[in-house]
């Protein structure tokens, strides 16, 4: 699937957008330090990244679209790459007017910064930019990776370029959820023939259902924020 013609923003311009929730007076601009102050604060729960890549036209977009408005309506922020952007600018998630779908907390920083519920970074070519996050939020906070409320999802999961990319991000210590498709046999047997491979601080949690997906999502970025009390 050719993407380069998806919709984007770089590292700097959503930095730059999160600038707009700091007291310029007070507060140091040009960081992640805004985000996370809202994610400590509660007004966001914390983030995902959706990614996807080819063969995921193969699951439902219908299933692809509630699962994001199921994590929008929990207060988390969603960052998206590949086949998701499309997903989501078909179903208008990336407009600003989208944020009437959202929870409270996250509909007011939609409203203060002007940005939709689901942030685009564009193709796969633009992986590196989630590792960079990644390791902005770390340094801004002072937390280790796999300590953030921050974790990967790939709904559909069905190619090995997909199971390459989950087995990344949980290399970089980010729990990551993976929509497989309807499968015969046990699960044990699928995620084995999948080659999707835990690490040592980060897992991968698999299922079919994305209604159920979604629920693990939301209860591992809950877990996490307890994890260091907030």
């Amino acid at each position: 699937m050719s993407d380069s013609g998806l919709p984007k923003l770089e590292v700097a311009d959503i930095i730059q957008a999160l600038d707009g929730v700091c007291n310029s007076q007070v507060d140091i601009i040009g960081t992640t330090k805004p985000l996370l102050a809202c994610v400590v604060s509660g007004v966001l729960r914390g983030a995902v990244v959706m990614l996807g890549g080819e063969g995921s036209e193969a699951r439902n977009t219908d299933e692809y679209v509630a699962l994001m408005k199921k994590l929008i309506a929990s207060d988390i922020v969603l960052l998206a790459i590949g086949y998701p952007v499309k997903i989501a600018q078909d179903a208008g998630l990336l407009n600003p007017e989208a944020k009437e779908l959202c929870g409270a907390g996250l509909k007011r920083v939609c409203e203060l910064v002007q940005i939709p519920p689901v942030l685009p970074l564009g193709g796969l070519e633009k992986i590196g930019n989630v590792v960079t996050i990644a390791q902005a939020l770390s340094s801004d906070s002072g937390l280790v990776i796999p300590k953030l409320p921050v974790v990967g999802c790939d709904a559909a999961g069905v190619s090995a370029q997909a199971v390459e990319l989950a087995n990344t991000f949980v290399g970089l210590g980010v729990d990551t959820f993976v929509g497989i498709m309807p499968y015969e046999g046990s699960l044990e047997d699928v995620v084995k023939a999948s080659g999707l491979v835990d690490g040592k601080d980060a897992k991968h949690t698999v299922s079919a259902d994305l209604e159920e997906l979604g629920d693990a999502i939301i209860a591992d970025i809950e877990k996490k924020r307890s994890g260091i009390a907030i």
